[in-house]
């Protein structure tokens, strides 16, 4: 069984794996608003990881588990979606729309699990802390979005 601190620690891993990501993504890139939406990226990852840290530390030590199985769930909930962009074969994005697309699938893929994890939560000023990291999320899709459109837009 998991406990809540276990949702924690995959919520921060998430954040610690897109923040490498998104540096790794700087380094194959020149053009300047995309290292820019990149940096930003990379530093509300690091914000998200310590928010999640921080409320691990919060929790009562001795936490029972969590009544649902939740890898299961977890499973049944992501179906093909994955939590990590560890499997990314980045050598095979041909271009900048392409891997901001694959950033957007995995920020969607993030945001459901953030909504799951607020299920588990009692505390109300946590949940207020998610749904703002849920929104800050909901933003980097917009702001990965419009930076599609302007590579997809006809000069």
């Amino acid at each position: 069984m998991f406990t809540l601190n276990d949702l924690f620690d995959i919520a921060a891993r998430m954040e610690k794996n897109g923040k490498a990501v998104y540096r790794r993504a700087m380094k194959e890139t020149r053009d300047k608003s995309l290292l820019d939406l990149l940096q930003w990226m990379a530093d509300e990852e690091d914000r998200h990881q310590n928010w999640f840290l921080n409320q691990k530390k919060r929790q009562a030590s001795g936490e029972e588990d969590l009544e649902t199985m939740i890898p299961d769930v977890i499973q049944e909930m992501m179906g093909e979606n994955s939590l990590s962009l560890d499997e990314v074969d980045f050598s095979q994005i041909q271009t900048p729309a392409q891997m901001l697309k694959t950033f957007v699938m995995f920020e969607n893929d993030t945001i459901l699990f953030y909504e799951f994890l607020e299920t588990f939560m009692d505390s109300k000023e946590a949940k207020q802390g998610l749904k703002t990291i849920i929104s800050e999320e909901a933003a980097h899709v917009d702001k990965l979005i419009a930076m599609i459109q302007s590579y997809d837009a006809p000069d």
